[in-house]
């Protein structure tokens, strides 16, 4: 019983944070669109620097939701909570922090080591 109610938790976090993305990407194009359409560039280089940050921020936040709908997608299969490498469960305490996650500490960890390399 605890464990559904733990889950509830997580499933309302992640809708929720889904939710502001959805906002703050509707935001980002907004933004978008005002840079395309401002003619009043000081220099192309202020133009570009704009840009590319709205760029970056629009990828970022996309890449986000995607994490988001992969783990709502665990729990429908009821596969959440299972790490992607190892199969061992997440620690609910990871899980309580970061509900997308996809791994557990220690697989994230080599994860992480192997990207810095």
């Amino acid at each position: 019983m605890m464990e559904e109610v733990r889950i509830g938790r997580q499933i309302d976090q992640l809708r929720k944070r889904r939710e502001q993305l959805v906002m703050t990407l509707q935001h980002i194009g907004r933004e978008q669109e005002q840079v395309e359409q401002n003619t009043d560039w000081l220099d192309q280089a202020a133009y570009e620097s704009r840009a590319n940050l709205l760029d970056r921020l629009n990828d970022w936040y996309i890449e986000e939701m995607d994490q988001i709908d992969k783990a709502l997608n665990r729990i429908r299969q009821s596969q959440y909570g299972l790490c992607l490498g190892c199969h061992n469960p997440i620690g609910a305490d990871r899980l309580d922090i970061s509900p997308e996650a996809e791994f557990c500490g220690s697989c994230q960890g080599v994860r992480e080591q192997l990207e810095e390399r």
